[in-house]
């Protein structure tokens, strides 16, 4: 999302306006519309001048073009530290699934995140997935006994197929 102010300053800031959206949407806001209201016609103040010292109070500063470029590289940074062990599904592409069925049944069953669900990689009767590491056995199992299209996924840890140096 890219706006610009009343000085012509850039500002595009996605992640806000996608915080801001699932506020909106998902919580109840209408004893914060109250206070809002009541406080400015106490104070004399419009509610446009009250979200603005609320995000100068979320981000202070008059820098805000910045502010989604540090976010984006703290976010990149995040997803490097994130290790991801690969699993193999006993479906496949000849069981009619898609990715977004196998996605769907993995943050339904694990509880995890969608960002974190690494590459999805159908094949004709298995598919590889990577997940973050460190999966609890509780969430290992209900995995494994978790159905896409009337089909157990029966997922395995596979190893690794790193090669390793010959010695000389």
């Amino acid at each position: 999302m890219q706006t610009k102010d009343s000085d012509g300053l850039a500002i595009d800031d996605a992640e806000l306006a996608e915080q801001l959206q699932q506020i909106i949407n998902q919580q109840p806001l209408n004893a914060q519309r109250a206070l809002i209201k009541a406080l400015s016609a106490q104070l004399g103040f419009s509610a446009l001048d009250f979200a603005a010292a609320l995000l100068y109070a979320y981000k202070p500063g008059p820098d805000l073009a910045n502010h989604s470029a540090q976010v984006a590289n703290a976010n990149s940074r995040n997803r490097l530290s994130y290790r991801s062990v690969r699993y193999r599904l006993d479906v496949g592409s000849q069981h009619n699934v898609t990715k977004d069925q196998i996605q769907a049944v993995l943050i339904e069953e694990s509880g995890v995140d969608k960002k974190r669900i690494g590459r999805i990689d159908i094949r004709y009767n298995y598919t590889l997935v990577e997940l973050p590491d460190g999966m609890p056995a509780d969430i290992f199992q209900l995995l494994s006994e978790a159905t896409v299209a009337d089909r157990k996924l029966a997922l395995k840890r596979v190893k690794s197929n790193r090669r390793r140096p010959r010695e000389a």
